[in-house]
This record gives structure tokens, sequence and C-alpha cells, in this order.
């Protein structure tokens, strides 16, 4: 206990609360996207819970506290908010095969790509495990060549102008000290 009184004590104050900085618990890092992510998952419960009949105690607690939760995250808007989801909306509408979308109860809820992070040390990292896949050489007709068409192909969404310049997407704002 007195270790960790004095590790909040060193903690000085910032304007903002930093993505995956130390909260002085352990193991528990704060979260870089709070507010969406909690508003998807709050919703996503509430979703769930329509399931269990309306008279089960359960659900009614359950919901009760949800709802208040998630009145609660829906009332806290970061500054530069309603701007940072009108330029997100403008380019998942200029990218609509970069990015994944949900339609939830809640709205449209999207799926960023996920990005596979590599320890350069491992000795896996040598080796991106594809499958190298081989395709038959030569003159073939169009029946035989079938098979490998698609995999020729690669990714329906492929465009060329991605691979150079690929999409980033503005980060969420942060809260502030006072909100």
């Amino acid at each position: 206990m007195r270790a960790a009184a004095r590790l909040l004590a060193s903690v000085k104050p910032g304007q903002y609360l930093e993505a995956n900085a130390p909260t002085g618990l352990t193991g528990l890092l704060t979260h870089p996207s709070p507010r969406s992510t909690l508003l998807y998952h709050y919703n996503a419960t509430l979703d769930k819970l329509k399931q269990i009949p309306e008279s089960s105690v359960y659900r009614q607690s359950t919901e009760a506290l949800t709802r208040h939760r998630l009145q609660v995250i829906e009332q806290s808007k970061p500054a530069g908010w309603d701007d940072w989801q009108e330029r997100l909306k403008s380019q998942v509408g200029d990218n609509p095969g970069y990015l994944e979308t949900i339609e939830t109860s809640a709205g449209t809820t999207i799926v960023f790509p996920k990005e596979q992070e590599v320890d350069d040390r491992e000795k896996a990292a040598e080796w991106d495990g594809e499958k190298v896949e081989s395709f038959p050489e030569g003159i073939r007709t169009a029946k035989e060549r079938a098979p490998w068409i698609k995999k020729m192909k690669g990714d329906a969404n492929y465009s060329a102008e991605r691979v150079v310049s690929p999409v980033t997407l503005a980060s969420e704002p942060q809260y502030t000290v006072e909100a």
C-alpha cells in the first residue's frame, strides 16, 4: 500500500490523459480510445440483454446500471469530438473497402484493420507466415486456369493508390483533465 501511495504521489498532472500510460494499478494501462470503446460495449451489452425475459430481475438491474453508465459517457464529450466524427465519416465514405463497418442499435461501428505487431528479435519475424503457392507454368486453357484465377487476382478491394498511400485515420480526441 505504501509503494502504491508513493507512485501515485509522484504522478505529475498533465493536460491530457495519455494512451497506454500506467494507472498505478499493476497491469492496467489507460485505453487509447476510451469513449468509443465504452459506447460500443455498453450498447452491445444492452443488445444482448434483450435476449433475456423482461421480467428477469437480472435484466432489469443490469439494464438500469448500463443505461446509467451509457448516459454518463454520452454526456461527456472531449473537445473536437463532433469534428472528428465528421472527418472519420468522410474517410469511411471515400474508402469503402478499406474499413469494415457494423450496424448496431446505437449506429455505425467502424472496425479498424488489425496491425500485426512483430518483435524483430524473434526468429519467426524473418518470415511473415504467408504460404508460398506455386502456379502451374505454361499455356493453359481457361478451364485449367479457373481454380487459380481468384488467387492470382488477389484481394477484391485492391487498389494501387491504397498500396502507395495507405489510409491514415485521425486518432480520437483526448479527454482533458477537466473533462
